[in-house]
């Protein structure tokens, strides 16, 4: 899902969680139609090398989530778990994305653009606030110039980049994947977990 980083086991505890982004409008990709809230199933990471390095060293589970928010904005989000079930949250990164715009069919794929232009992160353990805010220091990376300070179990908001980014989408009437944005090449595989309509 990109570029910064690389709820309950019940289908109604997602949505639960996904309360601050709400769902409206619907995006045409092929002969499909991308609506609502589409969420994969929980992922066990346990002994990746990512934990730890682009995710919190608590994290022993991950989900995808894609929210299709208005006719041409989508969040693409990852949610990140302290338990292989993922029944306990230590934290969420969500990317709000406009002007999503579909291109080209490649493959069973669709070539799809859009800008990046929000992005929000939530520590819901001491451990996941103390690596985002080490990795965003490390990185440079601020609010506007301020660096970012976390509040456990509260969302931070702010603006993101800006750029306009290339990827691939997969959407069939239940289901939704994507590739691995970038901003400088087209992606050409599947990068995220198959998402299915809650």
């Amino acid at each position: 899902m990109k570029k910064l980083f690389f709820m309950m086991v019940s289908i109604g505890s997602i949505l639960v969680i996904l309360g601050s982004c709400t769902a409206s409008g619907t995006i045409t990709v092929g002969s499909a139609t991308m609506s609502g809230t589409y969420a994969s199933s929980c992922n066990d990471i346990s002994g990746s090398s990512a934990i730890g390095t682009w995710v919190p060293s608590d994290v022993v589970a991950n989900r995808d989530v894609l929210v299709v928010v208005g006719n041409d904005n989508v969040s693409e989000e990852m949610y990140f778990y302290t338990d292989a079930t993922c029944p306990t949250l230590s934290a969420y990164i969500k990317d709000g994305n406009d002007n999503f715009t579909v291109g080209d069919k490649s493959g069973d794929y669709y070539k799809v653009t859009y800008a990046e232009a929000r992005f929000n992160v939530m520590a819901n353990t001491s451990t996941a606030e103390t690596f985002y805010e080490s990795h965003f220091s490390q990185y440079n990376i601020t609010n506007q110039g301020t660096a970012i300070n976390l509040v456990i179990g509260t969302e931070y908001k702010m603006p993101s980049n800006g750029n306009t980014y290339m990827n691939l989408y997969s959407v069939t009437s239940t289901t939704v994947q994507t590739g691995d944005d970038s901003t400088s090449t087209q992606p050409t595989a599947m990068d995220s977990m198959v998402m299915t309509k809650q």
